[in-house]
């Protein structure tokens, strides 16, 4: 009687112990198989963007495919190219926001203030085209207002249109100003990140030099200078060093005919 209830308890066991195997088979080919298939996704994405498509749902899409890969460097580089096209994608800037927080440097990022926080939403709220339609339109009725000013008869009130003369060139002037911001960020050619998993950041530039830090895939620099194969970079919390230049990529991409 014993050694069944033995024979019994051992082929639960075993029974037990198979299933938990397949379970975790069936997991790893799962994870596999959707690995597979946004290596597959990523491929195609980046055919679209070699034929000379420039878009930001395709930037945001080729960096989840790239996020869903692993690849930290990447998927925050063609966040940051589906930003640069449009500063107001939603869904890039919560992806960006999202791996950012998750990164091994994210206390490499200072949180902004109040009132730079207000600017930079404002700011990101409208594109370059947008902006520069703002301008031509704020040009166009400011020379209006300008016009009716000076004919205006030398004995009617010019109360109002001064009003709205002084209103209408400041607004212009601060769209235009913003407009020159967002034009120079576009073709800003000095951000970058880091796409290799770990980078040492030197004194100088060569392993020889004093070792200053160590930062990881997905963090955004600034090149400031480049000397041979080393890059002399600006880090988010303003701290600086030389870095292997092959380990980082530049945010505006670079189209070889």
């Amino acid at each position: 009687m014993k050694s069944k209830v033995n024979s019994r308890i051992i082929i639960v066991v075993i029974i037990g112990i198979l299933g938990f195997c397949n379970m975790l088979w069936s997991a790893q080919t799962q994870a596999s198989d959707k690995s597979t298939d946004y290596t597959a996704a990523s491929h195609n994405l980046l055919k679209i963007e070699k034929s000379g498509v420039k878009n930001a749902d395709l930037y945001n899409q080729l960096g989840l495919s790239y996020y869903h890969q692993g690849n930290t460097g990447k998927a925050v580089l063609y966040f940051l190219r589906a930003l640069r096209i449009n500063s107001n994608h939603a869904d890039a800037k919560n992806n960006l926001d999202y791996v950012i927080n998750r990164s091994l440097d994210r206390e490499l990022y200072a949180q902004p203030s109040f009132l730079s926080g207000l600017f930079k939403k404002g700011f990101d709220f409208f594109s370059l085209n947008a902006l520069a339609v703002i301008v031509l339109l704020l040009l166009i009725v400011t020379v209006l207002c300008v016009h009716w000013l000076m004919h205006l008869g030398v004995s009617r009130d010019k109360a109002v249109p001064v009003m709205w003369l002084v209103i209408l060139g400041f607004v212009f002037l601060l769209s235009a100003t913003m407009l020159g911001l967002k034009y120079k960020e576009y073709h800003n050619g000095n951000m970058a990140v880091l796409i290799e998993p770990e980078v040492a950041g030197y004194s100088g530039p060569g392993t020889e030099f004093g070792k200053l830090f160590t930062v990881h895939s997905g963090l955004i620099i600034h090149i400031n200078r480049v000397d041979k194969d080393w890059a002399l970079v600006t880090l988010p919390n303003g701290g600086a060093g030389w870095i292997i230049l092959s380990g980082i990529e530049k945010v505006k991409p670079i189209y070889i005919p």
